[in-house]
């Protein structure tokens, strides 16, 4: 095929999945927007992979404020020895978590998502 021409559709997020090929939604950076497994496989493929990609909830959800998943698996990662996650970006999904978590009445869960913060 030319150069031009896609021979498979790029791995979107799960909630894209039925929007076909063409559609490519970019975050703010300017990046498209890719599955979570797509940038698993990355990471595993360079150890220095682009943490705030892989981390961006709406690489799992529609909703850019849910930090469920994201949290969990930066916590996976810390435990993996990657920590090459900006400090800022620590602190979205650490904070990001906890007001989740207190917005559903769970301040107990969200003060000990609070104590992973590594800068007191």
């Amino acid at each position: 095929t030319p150069d031009s021409e896609k021979y498979a559709c790029c791995p979107l997020p799960p909630y894209l999945e039925d929007s076909g090929c063409v559609m490519e939604d970019e975050d703010n950076a300017g990046r498209p927007l890719r599955d979570v497994c797509f940038h698993l496989l990355k990471l595993y493929s360079d150890r220095h992979y682009e943490l705030e990609q892989l981390l961006d909830p709406r690489s799992v959800t529609s909703d850019p404020l849910d930090y469920r998943l994201s949290w969990h698996l930066w916590e996976v990662l810390r435990a993996l020895n990657y920590s090459h996650l900006p400090k800022q970006s620590q602190g979205v999904l650490n904070a990001g978590y906890a007001a989740q978590l207190e917005s559903e009445g769970l301040w107990e869960w969200a003060v000990f998502v609070l104590l992973h913060e590594p800068d007191t």
